[in-house]
């Protein structure tokens, strides 16, 4: 990938938190809005600072009211709403997103009846057969009025492994931007709280987590890992592309530092609640 990257500027579409969390939401008028070879990007990966962290015991009490505050939304306000959750986990290779996804599991007391996760790998022989965006919605994968679904990795994988790695065509990759929006317009209209988190780390915090894995989980480390790093640059502006031309006011993407687990953790249940709370009530 050559296309450059332009530092971006905060304004109404582009905001950072008080708590550091980025938030890229820009008004789509036409779902349908081609995409444009050669537009520039912002590096909305360089508003991220990396040195947000919390001490274990603001942590602990952090997490105690953010997942009894969830647990509530969720059980007493989501099905009243006629809405449901989706969130959707991006990020670097070892960012923590499994772990993130586990916080807002115990946070509704490991109930399956309300949670699910769904998490995403290569498409199957079947799934290669359907529309792209069909795995997203067969069987238990979207969730009813009132229930939560968490995905680890996404639809979003279109726009950033795959032509990273070139799985797909251009052509096709440059289509899916409208297919997505269209994609999550549509589920926020039939009810859905639409969350999308992308949990960023350094390059230096990457190879001392894989190398902590190949040590205490080999398991968890993959060829894919290694041959992420060869391509950090070129994932860099797959996902900036990515926010640029998916983050929508109906649904934004929310970038968060990972380089300290704790404040990633707080960070992803303080985003849901938020939007929990705006669009069910408190």
């Amino acid at each position: 990938m050559s296309k450059r990257l332009i530092k971006p500027t905060l304004s109404r579409f582009v905001k950072q938190r008080d708590n550091g969390v980025i938030v890229v939401k820009h008004a789509v008028r036409d779902l349908r809005q081609p995409y444009k070879e050669g537009a520039p990007v912002p590096n909305y990966l360089s508003l991220v600072d990396h040195s947000l962290s919390l001490k274990r015991k603001e942590y602990d009490s952090l997490r105690a009211v953010e997942e009894q505050k969830l647990n509530k939304l969720v059980r007493e306000k989501l099905a009243k709403a006629g809405r449901f959750l989706v969130i959707a986990l991006q990020g670097r290779d070892g960012s923590g997103k499994t772990g993130a996804r586990v916080r807002v599991e115990e946070a509704l007391d490991n109930d399956a009846k309300i949670f699910q996760a769904i998490c995403i790998g290569p498409p199957s022989q079947d799934e290669r057969e359907h529309p792209y965006l069909w795995r997203f919605m067969t069987g238990e994968r979207m969730p009813k009025f009132g229930e939560v679904r968490v995905f680890d990795r996404s639809w979003n994988e279109r726009l950033l492994v795959e032509p990273v790695m070139k799985i797909t065509s251009p052509e096709a990759v440059q289509r899916s931007y409208a297919e997505i929006r269209a994609f999550e317009w549509l589920m926020q209209q039939q009810g859905a709280v639409m969350v999308k988190v992308w949990m960023d780390i350094t390059k230096d915090e990457q190879a001392r987590r894989f190398e902590d894995r190949a040590k205490d989980k080999p398991w968890k480390l993959s060829d894919s890992d290694t041959v992420a790093r060869k391509h950090w640059d070129d994932y860099t502006l797959a996902a900036n592309e990515m926010f640029h031309l998916t983050g929508t006011d109906f649904a934004p993407w929310h970038i968060i530092s990972s380089e300290d687990k704790r404040y990633s953790r707080i960070s992803l249940l303080q985003i849901v609640n938020h939007a929990l709370e705006k669009a069910c009530g408190k």
